[in-house]
């Protein structure tokens, strides 16, 4: 059974389309010194390294530790902070043989690892990477042009329109954050109808037989990324 981790105020459709879907469901803990809307996203309190590894927020060690019993669980060097960029430190996007992140603010844990196994490190200015990038098994999707511009000599990227992902508490979310690919389907956690690049979207994803469903009809909203685990 497929494992995800997400994030424990994910609204009530989202997770019981995911239950549906036979997954075994795991949810996040809040760290208090994150801000309120952002304390409990998947994406910026644990990362799951290709070997299996899970490197987690070091305040929560012990919740993530009793929780993933079967799972190498490591903690973050460095503790997680409201002011940016101190809450971005696990903040990482992999794709490949990419590792994408605003490197200066990295977690010594990550940049060792990414570093020594060979993958190749492109620093971006967003330190919300993860939440900008949303992750198939064959593309990427981003509002941000960075990203876009330095990943695209790489990997098959789309850039579309910025704002429209709703976040609570905040103006606006990130297409990362309101997706996730398990099992090789990429999940959106509501509907791209209302977006000004739906077509687009949409399009490159057939395009690139990037496999692709909805778990809601709402609106999509940021949850901080579903996270599938790998052992």
């Amino acid at each position: 059974m497929t494992e995800i981790l997400i994030n424990y105020n994910t609204n009530r459709e989202i997770e019981k389309s995911l239950e549906n879907l036979n997954f075994k469901i795991y949810k996040t803990t809040p760290n208090k010194n994150l801000l309120e809307p952002l304390e409990a996203h998947p994406d910026l309190l644990l990362h799951n390294l290709p070997n299996g590894d899970l490197v987690v927020d070091r305040d929560n060690y012990e919740y993530y530790k009793n929780l993933f019993n079967d799972y190498n669980i490591i903690k973050s060097s460095s503790s997680l902070d409201c002011k940016y960029p101190k809450d971005i430190s696990l903040n990482a996007a992999v794709f490949k043989n990419l590792f994408i992140h605003n490197l200066k603010y990295t977690d010594e844990k990550l940049l060792d690892y990414y570093s020594k196994n060979g993958y190749k490190l492109i620093n971006v200015r967003q330190g919300y990477t993860k939440c900008n990038i949303s992750i198939g098994k064959n593309v990427l999707i981003t509002s941000d042009r960075d990203i876009y511009e330095k990943v695209r000599k790489f990997e098959k990227i789309l850039l579309i329109d910025h704002k429209q992902i709703i976040l609570t508490g905040f103006n606006y979310g990130f297409i990362g954050g309101a997706s996730g690919l398990i099992d090789d389907t990429l999940y959106f956690t509501g509907s791209l109808e209302k977006h000004s690049s739906y077509n687009k979207i949409i399009e490159f994803l057939e395009e690139n037989n990037e496999k692709y469903d909805f778990l809601s009809k709402s609106d999509i909203i940021d949850y901080g990324s579903i996270l599938s685990l790998k052992k």
